[in-house]
C-alpha cells in the first residue's frame, strides 16, 4: 500500500451510472486515489428504482481502483409503496421502519458481512447517502473509523428513528453545503461530531464551444437549459408548466427548454422543448456555454453538481425558492435567481432573455463563487483532515 492509509468507500452504486451522489462518489474517489489505498464496496444493481442485479458480483475495476460488488439478493420489492406508507404514518414501530429499509434496497446483506468481518481492515470507511441500506446497517458496524456524506434533505424519510443513529455514530461528517448541515444539526442536534463542510470539486474543460452545440443538434436562437433525471421527483412538472407559461405570455418567444438527461416520465411535445437525452461531458459543457441561464427545479437537494457546473462555466442559474438548498446557494453566490411560481419563473426568463449583459454577470458571480469554495485542492485537503482527525481518535 506505499505506506498510504487505507480507505473503503460504500456507496449503493458505482460505475458508469447515473445519478449525483454516485457521480459525487466516483469523482472523490479519483481525486483521493494518490493519498490512499482505495476500495469500494457496492452492490452489482445500476438502477435504483429497481435494484436489479445487472452487474457481476465480485471483484471489478473502475478507473483503476478495485471495486467489490456484492449481490442484491432481492429486487426492490414490490409492497415497498406499502411499507414507504407503514413507516411513515403515525404510530408505526421500528420494525415497520426496518421493513422500510429493507424494501427500499438494495437489499445486500453478504455487503454487511464484508463489512462486519474486513471492515476493520481498513483504516477509514467512507460512507454516501445516508438514506439506503448499506449506509443505514453498515455504517455502525464500523462507526469508530466511519466518515459519512449523507447527502441529506428534508423529506419523509430523515425523519424516521432508524436514521438517528447514521447520523450519531460517525467519527466525521462531510456535508456538501451550509444549508444542509444547518438542517442536520436542527433535527438532530449532532453539532459535536468533527465535521467540515466539503462538497465537490469542478472542472472546467478549457474546450467549450456553444455554437458547436447549436450545430449539432440545431438549436437556434436563445435557449434554457436543464441537466438531470427528468422526472416527478426533480419537479420536472413543474419546470413544463413553468416554461408554458412563458411561451403563452409572448407566443412569438423563440426561447427553447433544452433537455440533457434521461426521462422516467413523458416529455411534453409542445413547441420549444427539445429532449437531447443522455448526452457527453463534451455536448453538456458546449451546452452550458451558450444556454441563456441554467434551470434547476429541483426541491430535494443535498447539492447540485450541474448547478456547480452551470457556475463555473459562468452562466447564471434560475432555482426554486422551495429548495433551501439551492435558494440559498443562490443567496449566498448572488449568482443565481429563485423563483415562486411559474409567473416569477417566466417573468426571470424574460429578465435572462432580454439582458444579456444580466446573465453574464450573474455568471461571473457562480464562477468566483465555485472558485472559492467548490475546488479539488480545498476539497482534498478537507478530506485528509477528516481521516487525519479519524485516525487520531482511534490510536487514543
Amino acid at each position: 500500500m506505499n505506506g498510504r492509509p487505507s480507505l473503503l468507500v460504500v456507496v449503493s452504486r458505482y460505475g458508469d451510472v447515473p445519478g449525483g451522489a454516485e457521480a459525487h462518489a466516483r469523482s472523490v474517489v479519483r481525486h483521493l486515489a494518490p493519498h490512499f489505498a482505495i476500495e469500494v464496496a457496492t452492490t452489482t444493481a445500476t438502477d435504483y428504482r429497481t435494484w436489479n442485479s445487472e452487474l457481476t458480483a465480485g471483484i471489478d475495476a473502475v478507473d483503476g481502483v478495485a471495486v467489490r460488488r456484492f449481490p442484491v439478493e432481492r429486487p426492490r420489492t414490490i409492497d415497498f409503496k406499502l411499507r414507504e406508507r407503514r413507516a411513515f404514518s403515525g404510530g408505526h414501530t421500528l420494525e415497520d421502519e426496518r421493513a422500510f429499509i429493507d424494501a427500499q434496497g438494495p437489499y445486500a446483506p453478504d455487503l454487511l458481512e464484508f463489512l462486519f468481518r474486513r471492515g476493520r481492515d481498513y483504516d477509514h470507511a467512507l460512507f454516501f447517502q445516508y438514506i439506503y441500506y448499506p449506509t443505514v446497517l453498515g455504517l455502525p458496524l464500523v462507526p469508530e473509523r466511519a466518515v459519512l456524506v449523507p447527502t441529506a434533505h428534508e423529506e419523509p424519510a430523515i425523519g424516521l428513528d432508524i436514521y438517528k443513529p447514521v447520523f450519531a455514530a460517525p467519527r466525521a461528517i462531510a456535508y456538501n453545503t451550509e444549508e444542509e448541515r444547518g438542517m442536520v444539526w436542527r433535527r438532530f442536534r449532532n453539532q459535536r461530531i468533527p465535521n467540515e463542510v466539503v462538497g465537490v470539486g469542478i472542472d472546467v474543460p478549457a474546450d467549450r464551444d456553444a455554437e458547436r452545440f447549436r450545430e449539432k443538434h440545431g438549436i437556434d436562437g436563445p435557449y434554457l437549459l436543464y441537466v438531470g433525471r427528468i422526472v416527478e421527483s426533480k419537479n420536472s412538472v413543474e419546470l413544463f408548466a413553468s416554461f408554458a407559461l412563458l411561451r403563452r405570455s409572448d407566443p412569438a418567444h423563440d426561447a427553447t427548454l433544452v433537455l440533457i438527461g434521461d426521462a422516467e416520465m413523458r416529455v411534453p411535445k409542445d413547441a420549444g422543448i427539445r429532449h437531447l437525452g443522455r448526452l457527453s461531458e463534451q455536448d453538456k459543457w458546449d451546452a452550458l456555454a451558450g444556454c441563456s441561464a441554467f434551470v434547476m427545479p429541483s426541491l430535494l437537494e443535498s447539492l447540485s453538481l450541474v448547478t456547480l457546473e452551470a457556475w463555473a462555466g459562468g452562466r447564471p442559474v434560475i432555482v426554486s425558492a422551495r429548495s433551501p438548498v439551492l435558494a440559498g446557494m443562490a443567496r449566498r453566490s448572488r449568482a443565481g435567481l429563485a423563483y415562486s411560481n411559474p409567473a416569477e419563473f417566466a417573468e426571470i426568463c424574460e429578465l435572462l432573455i432580454g439582458d444579456p449583459g444580466l446573465g453574464d454577470r450573474l455568471g461571473a458571480a457562480g464562477s468566483a463563487f465555485v472558485a472559492s469554495t467548490y475546488t479539488w485542492p480545498r476539497v482534498v485537503e478537507t478530506y485528509i483532515g477528516l481521516f487525519d482527525e479519524v485516525r487520531a481518535r482511534l490510536a487514543a
